[in-house]
């Protein structure tokens, strides 16, 4: 299905209302893939910025730009340098100036032996986190690792390389916003793709951030429900099984109990179609995300996008 991609990295950066640390990263990134043995390419995505993050872009030398008419999310622009990358490795990193970019080379070293994806984890990103946030940072690792079997360090760190054809596989469900990061983590691991590790120090961003908790929350929720339903169903049928014995069994036979048998009768078909109704929303999602034609439809605006390699200097 996908066109064969020749050997080396291609690293995109999503931007949106960057323009105080795009040019720095870039210069950056330039410098650290200069030192490198393998053929290389930075392609930064301005996803529909309202600031100068444009014109900083297209006065930065040797890189490929594509703009976004309007801002679609983070995930979409990453998905979008995926789609334009010459290279078969796929490097990302926010153009916040939170990540440390020079740790590159290591990921490549890893990437060089045998790995499909590696990941910077960022160690010191509790620390960084408010209580509430850090409380359900933690909670979410603890639940992504129960529910997958596998091991993650840190499902959303935006500095990473992985296989082109890892996000290829299942390009379609891979989330348009931030939860990006943590889609492809949970999709790679449940494929039982080699998915690897490197401590990194996190910095405080440049900027506002542009994360939603509340709404990126809930997507993140359901791309966890697809992951489980698409990969493992038994999994997703024991967890509802549970969920309407704790829910709605147990509680029904408790009010029966107490002489409430009318009250228990409706509590337990109330539970029973609740869970039936969830279960065919989530099948019909898959359903709907396998037999879009998605990724071809992105390819083809990729191919009518304005894409400019620029020749003046930083």
């Amino acid at each position: 299905m996908f066109e064969h991609v020749n050997p080396g990295l291609s690293f995109v950066i999503p931007a949106y209302n960057e323009e105080g640390a795009i040019v720095s990263t870039v210069e950056r990134l330039r410098g650290i893939l200069a030192s490198l043995d393998i053929p290389s390419e930075i392609i930064v995505v301005n996803d529909g910025s309202k600031d100068n993050t444009g014109e900083r872009v297209r006065s930065c030398a040797g890189i490929r730009a594509v703009s976004h008419p309007i801002n679609t999310g983070y995930g979409s622009a990453i998905k979008t340098g995926i789609l334009c990358a010459r290279y078969s490795w796929i490097g990302i990193v926010d153009a916040d100036g939170t990540y440390d970019i020079e740790l590159i080379p290591e990921l490549v070293e890893r990437m060089k032996k045998g790995f499909d994806m590696v990941v910077a984890a960022r160690r010191n990103v509790l620390e960084l986190d408010g209580p509430f946030k850090r409380f359900f940072r933690k909670s979410l690792i603890r639940f992504l690792n129960l529910i997958i079997g596998g091991r993650i360090e840190d499902p959303n760190s935006g500095l990473r390389i992985f296989h082109r054809d890892v996000a290829m596989s299942f390009f379609p469900f891979l989330c348009n916003t931030f939860s990006f990061t943590t889609s492809i983590t949970i999709f790679a691991l449940g494929e039982g793709y080699f998915v690897n590790y490197v401590p990194m120090n996190y910095s405080k961003r440049e900027g506002k951030s542009k994360v939603r908790h509340f709404r990126d929350s809930l997507r993140m929720m359901q791309l966890i429900l697809q992951g489980i339903t698409f990969f493992n169903p038994v999994k997703l049928s024991i967890m509802l099984i549970l969920a309407l014995l704790g829910l709605g069994a147990v509680p029904a036979f408790i009010l029966a109990l107490l002489g409430m048998p009318t009250v228990a009768t409706y509590h337990l078909a109330i539970s029973i179609a609740s869970v039936l109704l969830f279960a065919l929303g989530v099948l019909g999602d898959i359903i709907r995300i396998t037999s879009t034609s998605r990724i071809n439809k992105k390819s083809s605006l990729v191919a009518e996008a304005n894409i400019t390699e620029e020749d003046c200097a930083v």
